[in-house]
């Protein structure tokens, strides 16, 4: 499928699966009940086939792409077989290849190989190709490809104008960047305490290595989940770096930092990964000194980023 690994909902994809299951295994009943006893094999083989799809689709990324080239393959035949013995006219049938190529392929390879397999799908038309035939099909085809083209465009735009980082439940290094004057100033105006908390994941780069990005990737989330139930709603968690986080406490003392710290710790604790064990960050606190200019507190602030990332063993 065309980004099931990175969309949201990629468990709406095993649903597609089952729902083309469902409907080989209702062509193979209809046979039997209209005594087409002849043209059962097919339907009957192909769900069993796309049952295994639909039990592939709940796997690894690779198993996923397995599943949709054995639903495609096995969507082919049938469809093969419905335009050759259906009793509708063919051209009915002509849609459905290309629009199932779309939803199962990236754009460039569903558009590559609707345009291959166009030949045969107009010479199995009992009539021949036709004009009309052929412009539908090419329509369809191209119709296709230009609402996938238009949905890549709007998820790109998306991550592009989004405040938070791709990754993970926190501000983008950009947004954080900008949240941090805009609380310094904040904090001066209203003659309120601002505090930092500093944080650095040495797991991301060791669960990197060991075991890949999808690690990685379920690590810097559990941490952000963690992070957020252990702060207030008006508390602000960015991305700074690789493994770096800030985390802006506006009116904070240098002691509710600190109780914010060893909260966020024990919460860290109590949240474990099979493959590494417990969850463990390195945080330190910074708290904003009366009358402290921007440049000074932001410096102070890259100074305990780097102390935190040499003193990692």
């Amino acid at each position: 499928m065309p980004n099931q690994d990175s969309l949201p909902h990629s468990w709406l994809y095993c649903v597609f699966h089952a729902w083309i299951t469902l409907l080989t295994a209702g062509a193979a009943l209809w046979h039997y009940q209209m005594g087409q006893f002849d043209r059962i094999l097919l339907p009957a083989a192909l769900s069993m086939a796309l049952l295994t799809a639909t039990l592939m689709s709940l796997g690894t990324p690779s198993a996923r792409r397995a599943a949709a080239i054995i639903t495609l393959l096995a969507s082919y035949l049938l469809c093969a077989e419905l335009i050759r013995n259906g009793q509708t006219p063919d051209i009915l049938w002509l849609g459905f290849p290309p629009v199932l190529t779309t939803l199962l392929l990236s754009m460039r390879y569903a558009l590559y190989v609707n345009l291959l397999m166009a030949p045969v799908w107009l010479l199995l038309n009992g009539n021949g190709p036709s004009l009309i035939a052929t412009l539908s099909y090419l329509a369809v085809s191209l119709a296709g490809a230009l609402a996938q083209w238009e949905m890549m465009r709007q998820l790109t735009l998306d991550k592009l104008t989004s405040p938070h980082d791709p990754e993970c439940d926190a501000l983008s290094s950009d947004m954080i960047a900008e949240r941090l004057p805009q609380e310094h100033k904040r904090a001066n105006a209203l003659g309120r305490r601002l505090s930092v908390l500093v944080i650095h994941l040495p797991q991301l780069e060791m669960a990197h290595e060991q075991f890949g990005a999808r690690l990685r990737l379920e690590l810097l989330q559990r941490f952000c989940q963690a992070a957020r139930r252990s702060c207030r709603l008006d508390d602000t968690l960015g991305r700074t770096g690789e493994s770096l986080l800030w985390m802006l406490l506006p009116g904070t003392d240098e002691n509710d930092a600190l109780m914010t710290r060893n909260r966020l710790l024990t919460m860290l604790n109590d949240t474990a990964i099979s493959e590494t064990g417990h969850l463990s960050a390195m945080v330190v606190a910074c708290t904003l000194h009366p009358g402290e200019s921007l440049s000074a507190f932001e410096q102070r602030l890259r100074i305990k980023e780097r102390a935190l990332v040499d003193s990692t063993p």
